[in-house]
């Protein structure tokens, strides 16, 4: 857990010696390069400076590199010991040698020149309370965690934007200590560590069990109890209590399992997901919930915090699907449960910027485990990259040793969006796959209306968004270029005197102040709305008597359509990229609850849905004439 631990006056030998890094390098066995060793040295000579200007007893106990557990992140230095009181305390700091920064519009991310950053004072905060929730020896022992972040050479004439109101909370929890405020910084560590402790606290830490705490156990229930967006009805709770028996059971017999749930859109997969998060807590176990999408995560996050107090406390528990690697992550069955969502979405290897990290998500994934259980709906697909599926998932399983448990009981099959009609959804895959349409005999009760005129469809969505305490939202094909992205005065949609910008949070799903922007896929995709406006791109088309697709109309820089390290789109991948369009737009199609309403850019796609929506209205009126 920690590449170095010593006392405070061998530390600070260590870095007048000039060792420092030579002691880090040799117990991670790596070596670092020039601009990383430079890093340590001068962050950690500027740390050292500045507690001089206190009385820092030479024994207490320090440590560097220290690793948050079940994460691959890792805590710049950590000091312990005890207060006047005898209080044992251990303060975490984060370091950074930035000079400035913008603030953003978002309560936890700076800007860093063009990059979105965490603020430090929440990436601190993370830390520790990833520490309080997990670690055995820290709820059960009266220990206090204390954290900050100290910018060392940041300039005083920012410091409006590091210390931005927008950051209130988080800077509250976790102070931020900047270029002018050496001392203030010292000051702020020796109030917590007057001496050292007769307990070697940090030996005690590292040595304690990986244990899901009370605290967050309660909050976790607090935000599922009484939730009425996540309970579950009919086959979904029937599914969710055989996921629990047969989970329970794998981890009292210690035979690793992968269970593989099926369900088509709207089925529930998301929520047996979290009610599975929750009631695993519940019994002590360590369980994450795992996507590949961070605005998946992000929402759902978002969602079920809304009113837990300290609630950022929970995002710990939502993880990615690339969190698992082994250049990061190397512990055969650490956790008792790994529950993946939207896996259909997984990737064989992880891309961090412009780098791509492990071998397989899937196998990363069960490899980290003792339980794995993949939601997975193979017709939502909606990239080249998408590597999930039920056969490579099979093929991770029995490469790790892994019992797959796949059978009726896990196939999720009653509708539970689009007011529950399964005719609806058979009616959207005849459209967009070419399918003959089948009479539909029963009353749909689903709204579905073709708008000519786009700025009045977007009226009747705000209509709908402020009629109910669910959000109704516009959506639209991905065939618009995300210039917003890196300019936020950019218009990304100009369209039939309509403009808006695509989404500007990973929030869209649940932020009210988003009603004015247009959501994409990614923000789409797990979610659910009341009314959907959709805008359907010019890359669906309507030609010789049947629905096609234009790939070529995407933006050239989307991804989606590119294998990784590929810069251009292969002729060979058109009948992979056409699916891939289809069966985004039939996500896209499916997330109202209660009606969608269709702007079709190419007109003859337009004319063609215009006549089906008609025939369906017709069908209906004279269904319930008979009626």
């Amino acid at each position: 857990m920690f590449a170095y631990t010593k006392t405070y006056n061998e530390f600070c030998n260590d870095i007048n010696q000039g060792q420092i890094v030579n002691q880090i390098q040799s117990s991670l066995c790596r070596t670092f390069g020039p601009s990383e060793q430079k890093s340590f040295r001068v962050s950690l000579s500027s740390l050292k400076n500045a507690l001089n200007n206190v009385n820092i007893p030479p024994d207490v106990q320090v440590g560097l590199e220290v690793n948050v557990p079940l994460t691959s992140k890792r805590i710049d230095f950590v000091i312990a010991g005890e207060d006047d009181s005898g209080q044992k305390n251990i303060v975490i700091v984060e370091l950074k040698q930035w000079e400035e920064v913008k603030h953003t519009d978002m309560s936890d991310v700076v800007l860093l020149g063009k990059q979105e950053k965490v603020h430090p004072s929440w990436q601190a905060y993370s830390y520790g309370t990833t520490i309080s929730n997990f670690n055995e020896y820290v709820e059960n022992n009266p220990i206090n965690l204390y954290t900050c972040c100290f910018l060392h050479d940041y300039k005083t004439e920012c410091e409006d934007e590091i210390k931005n109101n927008v950051y209130s909370e988080g800077l509250q929890k976790s102070p931020a200590f900047i270029s002018n405020e050496w001392v203030r910084f010292a000051e702020f560590i020796s109030s917590k560590i007057k001496k050292s402790s007769d307990v070697n606290i940090l030996y005690e830490l590292v040595n304690g069990r990986i244990k899901p705490s009370t605290f967050l156990v309660d909050c976790l229930s607090d935000s599922l109890n009484g939730n009425n967006k996540v309970e579950l009805i009919e086959d979904q709770r029937i599914a969710f209590s055989n996921l629990k028996k047969e989970i329970e059971n794998s981890l009292r017999t210690n035979e690793r399992k992968v269970i593989i749930v099926k369900g088509g859109a709207g089925t529930g997969k998301s929520l047996i997901a979290l009610h599975l998060l929750g009631e695993l807590h519940r019994k002590g176990k360590t369980a994450f919930y795992v996507a590949k999408s961070s605005y998946i995560k992000e929402s759902y996050y978002k969602m079920l915090t809304r009113n837990i107090p300290d609630y950022k406390i929970l995002r710990s528990l939502f993880r990615g699907s690339g969190d698992f690697h082994r250049e990061s992550f190397n512990t055969d069955k650490q956790f008792d449960c790994l529950i993946v969502d939207e896996a259909h979405r997984l990737t064989q290897k992880t891309k961090v910027s412009f780098m791509f990290y492990g071998d397989n998500q899937i196998r990363e994934i069960i490899h980290a485990c003792k339980v794995a259980v993949f939601f997975i709906d193979e017709t939502q697909q909606i990239d080249i990259k998408d590597f999930g599926t039920i056969e490579n998932i099979k093929e991770a399983a029995k490469a790790e040793n892994a019992v797959v448990i796949e059978n009726e009981k896990y196939e999720l099959k009653s509708q539970f969006r689009c007011n529950g009609s399964d005719d609806y959804i058979n009616w959207v895959e005849s459209i967009l796959y070419n399918k003959p349409i089948e009479p539909i005999e029963e009353i749909m009760d689903y709204d579905i209306r073709l708008f000519d005129d786009l700025p009045e469809m977007h009226a009747e969505i705000i209509k709908k968004n402020n009629q109910s305490t669910n959000p109704s939202r516009m959506l639209s094909g991905d065939v618009f270029p995300w210039i917003s992205m890196k300019d936020k005065s950019k218009i990304d949609i100009k369209l039939d005197n309509f403009e808006a910008q695509w989404n500007r949070t990973k929030y869209f799903a649940v932020d009210s102040k988003s009603i004015d922007e247009v959501g994409c896929i990614h923000t789409a995709q797990g979610m659910e709305f009341e009314y959907v406006g959709l805008i359907i791109g010019d890359d669906l088309i309507y030609r010789n008597g049947k629905v096609e697709t234009d790939f070529t109309k995407h933006p050239a820089k989307s991804g989606e359509f590119r294998r990784p390290h590929q810069q251009k789109v292969k002729p060979e991948d058109a009948p992979i990229l056409d699916r891939i369009i289809r069966n985004t737009y039939k996500v896209l199609f499916t997330r109202g609850q209660k009606g969608m309403f269709l702007y079709v850019m190419d007109q003859e796609l337009r004319e063609y849905l215009r006549r089906e929506i008609q025939q369906l209205v017709s069908t209906q009126e004279q269904y319930k004439k008979n009626k």
